[in-house]
């Protein structure tokens, strides 16, 4: 479990990595990485794949982001897959 940042309650938001499965494709290894980001009151599944310099993070749906914004999630998951992708 990484934590990520703190919501508009001081709550802290976490992003629970369920599954890594790095895959070979031409030129590089595609990363695909399922998890849940969650605050301890609302959870949302997501995924992210990764690939060179391109990277689709896929955020479901729920009541998350009425206590954090969505774009500072995103940027924030984004640099924690790229720090992954490097270890």
């Amino acid at each position: 479990m990484i934590y990520l940042t703190t919501d508009n309650h001081d709550q802290g938001v976490y992003f629970d990595l369920r599954k890594n499965e790095p895959r070979r494709r031409t030129g590089g290894v595609e990363h695909v990485i399922h998890g849940l980001l969650g605050n301890g009151i609302a959870e949302v599944p997501v995924t992210v794949r990764s690939w060179r310099d391109w990277m689709e993070i896929v955020v479901g749906t729920g009541e998350l982001f009425n206590f954090v914004e969505e774009r500072d999630i995103r940027r924030i998951l984004g640099q924690v897959v790229r720090e992954m992708e490097l270890h």
